[in-house]
């Protein structure tokens, strides 16, 4: 189950910070979606209050990291990304 819950994590990090934009031409919405889903209240199987569960992770944490990215210029958002990369988990 964490695998499935970190999956959805990272994909959702993805749709936001690197979105496929040459390659898909529905970029816009995936980000959109993946923004959205960040911001959920909901707390169903696939949902950030339930990856956050599984993942033993604080999702106003994940929250305050998004905001800051969203108001952040290019080079901060490149830093941003590149700790992001190295992201990890407890297992």
């Amino acid at each position: 189950m964490r695998n499935l819950a970190l999956g959805i994590l990272l994909q959702a990090f993805r749709d936001i910070v690197s979105p496929k934009k040459n390659s898909n031409k529905e970029w816009e919405l995936w980000r959109q979606d993946a923004l959205e889903w960040f911001y959920s209240s909901e707390a169903h199987p696939g949902s950030l209050l339930w990856v956050c569960e599984v993942l033993e992770m604080d999702h106003k944490e994940l929250r305050a990291w998004l905001q800051e990215y969203r108001r952040s210029g290019r080079s901060r958002k490149r830093e941003m990304a590149k700790k992001l990369i190295r992201f990890q988990i407890r297992h």
